[in-house]
């Protein structure tokens, strides 16, 4: 049922798609689904909704790739400034920033 209603969601208007708490709501009322319980609907639909959109074409497969560094190839850099309070006077100091990718190491 949960299905049928996410996969109608795919066509509807944005402001018109049901909510968890809507999905919930109608399982009770129209289902008499009354020993549901909440969190186990919102878990449900967070973990299927991605994939209905992804079987119907709608959205992009969640990809993950690892990251690999090799020791000392990589390093990420940024430059800043701040304003220090020094000896009660206010002092604007540059800032480097340097962030090892292999280790995370600043």
């Amino acid at each position: 049922m949960i299905d049928q209603m996410l996969l109608a969601d795919l066509d509807a208007p944005r402001k018109q798609r049901h909510t968890v708490v809507r999905i919930y709501r109608r399982l009770i009322n129209e289902h008499a689904m009354g020993d549901v319980s909440y969190q186990v609907v919102h878990a449900y639909v967070a973990k299927w909704k991605p994939e209905i959109r992804v079987e119907a074409g709608r959205g992009p497969a969640q990809v993950f790739i690892e990251q690999s560094h090799l020791a000392g190839a990589e390093a990420e850099v940024d430059f800043g400034e701040v304003a220090v309070r020094l000896r009660g006077e206010l002092v604007k100091c540059h800032v480097f920033c340097l962030r090892l990718s292999f280790s995370g190491k600043a």
